[in-house]
């Protein structure tokens, strides 16, 4: 059975020790007081919940699930805790934008370095999320065999990512941002409409939701996005009763600014033409 070492208890540390119960033995090194609370109101088991000085770090696969920031803060712990039981273990992190070199002073101590994200959002840290997902790994030839065990072994599917895609971290995890985030950020805007104008969220958005979800995931070859509305159609007047209907509000600013980004996206693929964009530009400003 594959032992691991998981330093960070936050949603993705613990989502990862909550899937591997059943499939290996790890070990969940927590930062605070306050991550150990979360990793045992998660149903974790107690004695595999440990500090840094509790840690036994005899695991082949360590795995760094912490924020961007703490990266380094690790790296330098390892080191100074633990530097004698670096040689021959690989170590990634679950980063989307850092590359593995900011692991890159574990090599001094004969450790083997990586990076493998997982293409998914942590919110809920149900079981379920990993089942499936891309992981876009960064690693040479040698560790991309050890981590694609791993990820299997949880469900998911590895992918070597190229050396441009690399190079381009950033793009790669704004990608994910806006698959995630900025959808987040337009169905609370439509919940929150919903609810001023009088409907119930529950009963009206899930259907158009899953729809619009759906028929963007069958356009994921296709140029063009499946989109419909008053933007795309042009329609400068139907926008205009729009912003007067949201007011002087937080709403109002959010549906503008994402109506000239949608318009922009419009024209941009050709969707919308030049004198409709104009005119949508000139009554957002």
């Amino acid at each position: 059975m594959m032992k691991i070492t998981i330093i960070g208890a936050g949603n993705v540390g613990v989502t990862l020790a909550k899937k591997l119960e059943l499939v290996a033995d790890y070990e969940l090194v927590y930062h605070s007081d306050k991550s150990k609370d979360y990793a045992l109101e998660n149903g974790l088991i107690p004695l595999k919940i440990l500090d840094w000085e509790n840690a036994k770090f005899d695991s082949e696969l360590i795995i760094i699930a912490v924020k961007d920031n703490d990266i380094e803060k690790v790296v330098n712990q390892l080191i100074v805790n633990n530097k004698e039981k670096l040689n021959g273990k690989l170590v990634f992190h679950t980063s989307g934008t850092l590359p593995k070199d900011c692991l890159i002073d574990l090599q001094d101590y004969g450790a083997k370095v990586a990076s493998a994200h997982p293409f998914q959002t942590f919110y809920f840290n149900e079981v379920n999320i990993l089942d499936g997902i891309a992981w876009g790994v960064d690693s040479e030839t040698n560790e991309f065999e050890v981590i694609s065990n791993f990820i299997e072994l949880i469900d998911g599917k590895a992918i070597k990512l190229s050396t441009e895609s690399v190079k381009k971290k950033a793009l790669y995890h704004i990608s994910a941002v806006a698959a995630s985030n900025f959808m987040a950020l337009s169905i609370d805007l439509a919940k929150e409409i919903a609810e001023d104008s009088g409907i119930d969220p529950k009963e009206f958005l899930p259907q158009i939701l899953e729809t619009t979800l759906q028929n963007n995931i069958r356009q994921l070859d296709d140029e063009m996005p499946a989109i419909t509305g008053p933007v795309v159609r042009g329609e400068v007047d139907t926008i205009a009763k729009h912003i007067e209907s949201l007011g002087q509000t937080i709403n109002a600013v959010i549906y503008k600014n994402m109506c000239e980004s949608l318009a922009l996206m419009a024209f941009d693929k050709g969707l919308l033409s030049g004198d409709k964009f104009e005119l949508i530009m000139e009554l957002l400003d």
